[in-house]
């Protein structure tokens, strides 16, 4: 009986090492870039965002675009989050950064009762690599009750050192925060 007890306890303590020595996960998020730009002058109705990835952008492993086509998953570099939480947070601080306190609902607050515009952002791709570069291209719409609607394309670039994923997330956050300065100069 002991030795029964022995043979099933090796292959256990043997799974357990490979367990124990499994390299951990490393988490990131994306940070509020500020404005370069005095805060915008801008009246009306206050402006609630929306944001939406595709499918396969929307996810927690962060993914660097290789050469032919091709996407390398890092299973352990993730994001806090599936990423479009992340990018709607981030713009919408970014943008409330950037024009008059109170004319951005942030995610969480409730809509104001005398109405407000809406920001819709479709993000077509984010994503960094193969070279050295983050890009973001999007298609935003600004809507408001009785106004035609404003409709904008925006393709930004920006230069990271390399495909580090520190690198990539600081990369992404600067995409954004150049994305809500072209937003907010369209505003006014």
């Amino acid at each position: 009986m002991m030795m029964r007890r022995g043979i099933l306890l090796v292959p256990l303590l043997l799974a357990g090492c490979g367990f124990l020595s499994s390299k951990p996960s490393t988490f990131y998020s994306l940070d509020r870039i500020p404005s370069q730009s005095p805060v915008a002058v801008v009246r009306g109705l206050p402006i609630g965002v929306d944001v939406v990835l595709p499918p396969g952008l929307n996810r927690k492993e962060l993914v660097v675009r290789q050469a032919n086509h091709q996407l390398e998953v890092r299973g352990r570099e993730q994001w806090t989050t599936t990423l479009q939480p992340l990018v709607l947070h981030t713009l919408a601080f970014d943008l409330a950064s950037r024009l008059p306190e109170g004319m951005v609902i942030l995610p969480g607050q409730s809509q104001p009762d005398g109405g407000m515009r809406s920001l819709d952002v479709v993000v077509e791709e984010l994503a960094a690599g193969p070279d050295h570069a983050v890009v973001l291209d999007a298609r935003w719409t600004m809507r408001e009750s009785g106004r035609a609607d404003v409709t904008q394309r925006e393709h930004i670039v920006t230069d990271i050192p390399s495909l580090d994923c520190r690198n990539v997330a600081t990369g992404i956050s600067n995409a954004i925060g150049t994305l809500a300065d072209h937003i907010a100069a369209q505003v006014r």
